[in-house]
């Protein structure tokens, strides 16, 4: 699986009609992903999670739903389709059962994916979703993408290109987050940080902290951010 970002386009819990009330994005490294989706009306955050990122199939199947939820109309599924599993290492909900999902191609190069998952304006009861993809992947050749998990599984630092995601779950129980985008004639510029967001990593430290190791660095492998005073990584997926 190639290295990703993707921005979501829109949401619909079945069966009302699809909206976007969030800024989302979502990075995948081959069997990782970061994802952090902030409110537009307050810019906090809505959710973010990171977790494994799993293929299940690249074909059609059906998914284990009880016999009276109806998923999507047929003509919908009909085509290739790839079917994914999230886990929740860390997530800002305290959710942790996994999502599981279908995904489609549409006409115009969007990503249709198609599931079932609890849904917070609704109490958290499960109910079928569609969310619309659009992938925004930016990268120059020798670009490394990479995820980072700390050594004590709380913390995630992801960069795909232009983007960079750093989320963190506090012992206190409290969730922070930092985003930052890549600008030709600026550098790396934070677009959002939480209150708690100066204990994560900057881009550029994390950066550093990978171009400092040879390129047979490889999944497993332990690095150091920011020094003795800082985070002590594991990583998890590595592409160049």
């Amino acid at each position: 699986m190639n290295p990703s970002a993707l921005q979501r386009i829109s949401i619909r819990w079945l069966p009302e009609p699809a909206y976007e009330d969030t800024e989302t994005i979502a990075l995948n490294v081959g069997g990782y992903f970061v994802d952090l989706r902030l409110n537009k009306n307050d810019a906090t955050i809505q959710w973010s999670r990171a977790g494994e990122r799993i293929l299940l199939q690249s074909h059609p199947r059906k998914l284990s739903l009880p016999p009276t939820r109806i998923l999507a109309p047929i003509p919908r599924l009909t085509g290739l389709l790839a079917t994914f599993r999230w886990t929740h290492i860390i997530d800002s909900l305290d959710l942790t059962i996994p999502d599981e999902a279908y995904f489609k191609k549409l006409p115009n190069g969007d990503d249709l994916e198609i599931g079932t998952t609890p849904c917070p304006c609704k109490d958290g009861v499960p109910t079928d979703y569609e969310e619309v993809w659009r992938d925004v992947t930016s990268t120059d050749p020798g670009d490394r993408c990479w995820i980072l998990q700390s050594a004590n599984g709380m913390t995630f630092l992801g960069r795909v290109g232009s983007n960079y995601l750093a989320i963190q779950k506090e012992i206190n129980g409290g969730f922070a987050a930092r985003k930052e985008d890549w600008l030709a004639s600026e550098g790396w510029q934070v677009s959002f940080e939480s209150d708690a967001s100066p204990n994560l990593p900057l881009a550029t430290a994390a950066i550093e902290a990978m171009r400092q190791r040879d390129l047979n660095m490889a999944a497993g492998d332990k690095i150091d951010v920011l020094g003795r005073q800082g985070l002590e990584a594991y990583v998890h997926d590595v592409s160049f």
